[in-house]
């Protein structure tokens, strides 16, 4: 019966999964592909936000894999951290062989982008103040204890203000270069 909710993770490539069984091993999986460990809001981000596994399938498999000690939590600064044990990457390898290319691809894919994400925004101070007309969007591009880049933007109303905010921590980096790129001579002349 396992072997058959394995094998069915080909089939799922475009579903929500709801059995916690394959959530547990692709939970996993995710685990084995960011090579840290995980917070469980952004495991969560991951794993429900995206739509590849349903709410209770994900905290029915999460719990059981500390239980069963595939995955190892404990809580560091008021976050709980998440790692494999050695039968965690023993259950991250079942995906390996039992799902199409493209689909661990994607997987891979979502969980690059949530720690990526994540990164910035260590890096990355943004917050909104709400105007009687509009919003204040205030950006801060922090490297280790140097302050690059503090910026106040005017916009519309707090939803715009959000989503430059989003894009912003999308990737920090090229919008700072730009900024640099746009007020900097040219060398070129």
């Amino acid at each position: 019966m396992r072997d058959e909710n394995l094998h069915k993770l080909s089939e799922l490539a475009d579903r929500t999964v709801s059995d916690p069984v394959t959530a547990a091993i692709l939970l996993c999986y995710v685990m084995q592909q960011t090579a840290r460990p995980l917070d469980t809001d952004l495991l969560y981000e991951i794993a429900v936000t995206s739509g590849m596994i349903n709410y209770f399938a994900f905290q029915e498999a999460l719990q059981s894999l500390q239980e069963k000690g595939t995955v190892f939590c404990e809580d560091k600064d008021g976050k709980t951290y998440c790692s494999l044990t050695e039968n965690g990457l023993n259950t991250a390898e079942k995906l390996r062989s039992l799902a199409g290319k493209s689909y661990r691809e994607r997987i891979s894919a979502l969980a690059s982008a949530a720690v990526q994400r994540q990164k910035n925004e260590e890096q990355v101070k943004i917050s909104y103040e709400t105007l009687p007309q509009g919003c204040h969007l205030h950006i801060r591009l922090i490297d280790h204890d140097l302050v690059l880049l503090e910026l106040t933007l005017f916009t519309p109303d707090e939803y715009q203000a959000r989503l430059i905010g989003d894009k912003i921590l999308t990737d920090p980096s090229t919008v700072y270069h730009k900024i640099l790129g746009a007020v900097m001579p040219d060398s070129k002349n």
